[in-house]
């Protein structure tokens, strides 16, 4: 009879375990730190079809640049903060499993993408209308950097359909990170050619 009773508190246990996992998917007592994401198709057809777009241009410049031997550091840079928008979990189709290494990814890549922005907003001279631009990527970089990071380090307690809303928030917000991007990027272009 007693380990009848064990044997069913055991398996309670183990259930409520499997359940806690399953639900807090970044939970202290889970193992494997991870949830799977799969985007909206229509969103990063979109995307990657505006990110074509953009490297293509972008691209033809840069090679012109460097037949030209001239330079351009804005135009270079845009080189290294691209790598910030070519994440696979944005560009895929498929989805894609979500663990604290990739998070730390992302955050590593979005550091580097503000230290550039940093870099460019106090070593290059712009238009007012460029820097207005540059001070709005900036900005939402800022805010990007922060959702990593809450997503990263506060999202313990969270269930996963809150953990799967706050990544397709983020997901949207590097979207309309890479537009502001290609914003920026165009008014420093009109803005050389006005000068």
């Amino acid at each position: 009879m007693k380990k009848k009773g064990a044997l069913k508190i055991f398996l309670g246990f183990l259930l409520l375990f499997l359940l806690i996992n399953w639900v807090f998917p970044y939970s202290p007592l889970n193992i494997y730190k991870s949830i799977s994401y799969g985007g909206d198709q229509v969103l990063i057809d979109d995307y990657r079809s505006e990110l074509k777009a953009f490297k293509f241009e972008y691209e033809s410049r840069l090679n012109a640049q460097r037949e030209e031997l001239i330079k351009d550091r804005t135009t270079s840079d845009i080189e290294y903060l691209l790598q910030m928008y070519e994440l696979p979990w944005l560009i895929d189709q498929d989805s894609k499993t979500i663990s604290q290494k990739l998070l730390t990814d992302m955050e590593f890549e979005v550091n580097e993408a503000k230290d550039i922005l940093i870099s460019l907003a106090f070593q290059e001279e712009y238009s007012e209308s460029t820097k207005v631009y540059l001070h709005s990527l900036l900005t939402q970089t800022l805010s990007l950097e922060k959702e990593i990071e809450e997503l990263k380090h506060h999202s313990s307690l969270h269930s996963r359909r809150t953990i799967d809303r706050q990544i397709r928030n983020l997901h949207v917000h590097f979207i309309s990170n890479f537009e502001m991007l290609s914003t920026f990027y165009k008014e420093y272009l009109k803005s050389k050619q006005e000068a």
